[in-house]
């Protein structure tokens, strides 16, 4: 009887055990649906904004068309009215002498944009490029380089000036493929034709019918000789050094796969709109295709990844790099303009919104390569930037542990986030006024996988903040998150951290509307940076432990970027999340800085002071605006 009653015992203790493990997991589901919602919902907000905004611009532009209706109207009534030939009557002969005493005035030139200016400095003059030539003749490794152009229908005046800026290449060895797909202009056809006979090194691949761009794109490749491809549209231009550049890449890094440069727009006033990249950055190319142009890659890269697919039209390039980077991580930035991507009423050069089936495509890909590589999650659309945001599934909410000196109750930071599992610790700053020393001694007596520094003055905008540094911390290869941090009057406080500008580091953006775009929509996008500010960073316990904490002997201006810094060298990423919003109520103070603490970190981190690789070394660098360079 008694091992009876045992047995009871334990079957009950095991059912208890198991009803207790289901209703975890139910509780966790729910949470996890929960989460979706308020997401599904956020995005579907935005869309509805988005839309509204829409409308109210149609509602705009048809008033305008009735106005505009209404003057023609009015315009015609006029020429025929009498008064008008009696005035032309009399106004003749005064406008016939006038004629002759005046002198013609010339049209004034539009003043050079900034933009041209600076560019015009920066391209090389004729000599360079002929000591480029003589160069390139020289390198130990010359590869041919086929630069594949699928062409239609395409205006011979630009098709034209594509094919010459070729030619004018200075690194010699390489081939054009021009892909005409199936092309019903007679004037397009005729050109190719005479292109093909004006240099050897032009190839003329003749589709029968109609394929769309990718089609003839893998035409291209499975006909190109070269070891590395190059993309050139049908309509853009290249510097004349472009080739030569990555030519030039090679001679010291062999190993690479691919590489990209900066680019900018062709309009009718010359060109416009710089894309000044930063280098490598993973979560900016999910953010949107900020590579673009002008890429070349190695050609058995591209068939291993599976050439170009006709159902993301409109983004294959973008699906193809995707599919590419999952095979690769040797990638090379030129920081330097070598492409001109003509801005065309058709183009999403112009912008994206030309072509949404684009937008969509970009979605669908990068859909894909998550789940290529395993990541749970889905893309949305930012409907204020048209940039994709990916929301990835907190797999496991861990606890967190919230260190800050808040001197007020916590209970409105418990009641501003939704995040399940976190923690709050209370430090005394009073008697210890290095907050590197305190903030790695309260890190120590807590047992939070992971741990969020939060300054005293910060308090949570939206309830989701701490659920979106969560779902990049939990990424193996991410080291710290950083949020955006928003002042009392509505301008960024923190927006990330470059490094190297005005001599030491400077928040990103700082200064600017909060809801700004920001240079390249740079500030409204998730993107890496080289540090975050302590102010809101978010780590975990191993990695803030593997790279030894907080410089102790630093300020935390300091001791912030160092440890940033430490995390990088580690071989981890800094994420900036700009949805994860939070108030930063403090007084902006000037920084100052010992001049003991600043040798340390020029001693330190020499080399990334002098080039952050998050930010190009053609911006300013007395600023961390974003904007031009001398």
């Amino acid at each position: 009887m008694l091992q009876t009653a045992s047995n009871r015992s334990g079957s009950a203790d095991e059912d208890s055990s198991m009803l207790e493990s289901t209703v975890d997991r139910l509780r966790g589901e729910v949470r996890e649906l929960q989460r979706t919602l308020h997401a599904r919902s956020a995005e579907l907000a935005g869309a509805d904004a988005h839309i509204a905004r829409l409308e109210e611009k149609i509602l705009k532009l048809k008033e305008a068309q009735r106005e505009l209706k209404r003057l023609k109207k009015e315009q015609h009534a006029l020429r025929k009215s009498p008064e008008r030939k009696v005035g032309r009557i009399l106004l003749g002969p005064f406008r016939f002498l006038q004629g002759l005493i005046l002198p013609r005035r010339a049209i004034s030139k539009s003043a050079a944009s900034d933009y041209q200016l600076w560019l015009d400095r920066h391209r090389p003059t004729s000599r360079e490029l002929e000591e480029m030539c003589c160069a390139s003749r020289a390198f130990s490794l010359q590869p041919l380089i086929s630069i594949i152009t699928p062409v239609f229908n395409t205006p011979v005046a630009w098709l034209e000036q594509a094919v010459v800026s070729v030619l004018a290449q200075v690194y010699e060895n390489w081939e054009l493929l021009l892909i005409d797909d199936a092309s019903t202009e007679s004037a397009t056809v005729d050109l190719l034709s005479e292109l093909e006979r004006r240099d050897s090194r032009i190839r003329i691949i003749r589709r029968e019918k109609n394929g769309g761009i990718s089609v003839a794109s893998n035409d291209g490749l499975a006909q190109a000789r070269g070891e590395w491809v190059a993309i050139l549209d049908h309509d853009d231009l290249l510097e004349p050094d472009a080739l030569f550049q990555t030519a030039k890449v090679l001679q010291t890094n062999d190993d690479v796969n691919l590489i990209y440069s900066d680019e900018d727009k062709l309009t009718e006033e010359g060109f416009a709109s710089p894309m000044l990249k930063p280098d490598w950055s993973p979560d900016f190319f999910l953010s949107y295709n900020y590579i673009c142009h002008f890429t070349t890659f190695r050609r058995s890269l591209a068939h291993q990844a599976g050439g170009f697919r006709s159902e993301f039209d409109g983004s294959q390039d973008y699906d193809l790099f995707l599919r590419m980077i999952e095979k690769t991580d040797r990638i090379h930035h030129v920081p330097r303009i070598l492409y001109h991507w003509r801005r065309t009423d058709r183009s999403v050069a112009d912008n994206i919104r030309r072509k949404p089936g684009a937008l969509e495509a970009g979605r669908r890909a990068i859909e894909g390569h998550l789940q290529r590589i395993g990541g749970r999650g889905h893309v949305a659309v930012d409907w204020r930037t048209h940039a994709y945001w990916v929301r990835r599934d907190v797999e496991v909410p861990q606890k967190i542990s919230i260190i800050t000196a808040r001197r007020d109750s916590t209970e409105p930071l418990a009641q501003k986030t939704n995040y399940p599992n976190f923690e709050t610790v209370i430090v005394d700053l009073g008697s210890q006024p290095n907050r590197s020393a305190v903030y790695n001694v309260a890190a120590k007596q807590t047992d939070s996988p992971w741990i969020l520094f939060l300054d005293r003055s910060v308090e949570p905008s939206e309830s989701d903040w701490l659920t979106l540094m969560a779902e990049h911390v939990q990424r193996p290869e991410v080291g710290a998150v950083g949020a955006r941090l928003i002042s009392s009057d509505n301008t960024i406080e923190h927006a990330g951290v470059v490094i190297g500008a005005d001599g030491e580091a400077q928040p990103a953006f700082r200064g600017l509307a909060a809801e700004d775009a920001g240079v390249c929509r740079q500030l409204q996008i998730t993107r890496n940076y080289s540090a975050v500010s302590s102010a809101c960073l978010l780590t975990r316990r191993e990695v803030f432990q593997e790279v030894g904490g907080f410089d102790e002997e630093l300020p935390m201006e300091l001791a912030e970027v160092d440890l940033c810094l430490k995390m990088r060298r580690a071989g981890y990423l800094i994420v900036y999340s700009p949805f994860a919003k939070l108030c930063y109520n403090a007084p902006r103070a000037e920084r100052k800085l010992d001049n003991r603490s600043v040798e340390i970190m020029r001693k330190r981190w020499a080399d990334v002071l002098a080039r952050d690789p998050y930010y190009n070394p053609n911006l300013s660098r007395t600023r961390a605006d974003f904007s031009l360079g001398n």
